[in-house]
């Protein structure tokens, strides 16, 4: 295994398995459950470090049918802060 795939699983096994900014549940884990708050080009020391690693919620296992808050880091910054706000699972955003 690799090591970032060995420490996702460590962070998995750690953590409560809910959204760092929306609080939704997170069923299972895929990779992009785990994200970089430094990211790995700009701070690549900190690639293997737990407290740079959070856990957001992914499109690939909302069950809502909403984007999650992975992506809307890389695609809509501004729709993720508007989502943490509201600190409402379940909340629809308007696109």
């Amino acid at each position: 295994m690799g090591v970032l795939k060995n420490l996702y699983q460590e962070i998995w096994e750690e953590r409560a398995h809910e959204c760092v900014n929306c609080g939704i549940a997170i069923p299972y884990p895929v990779v992009h459950n785990f994200a970089h708050i430094r990211s790995k080009g700009a701070q690549p020391a900190l690639r293997e470090t737990k407290s740079n690693i959070n856990l957001l919620c992914s499109t690939v296992n909302r069950e809502d049918g909403q984007p999650g808050c992975h992506e809307l880091e890389h695609t809509y910054p501004d729709k993720k802060r508007e989502r943490a706000a509201m600190k409402e699972p379940l909340a629809a955003l308007d696109f």
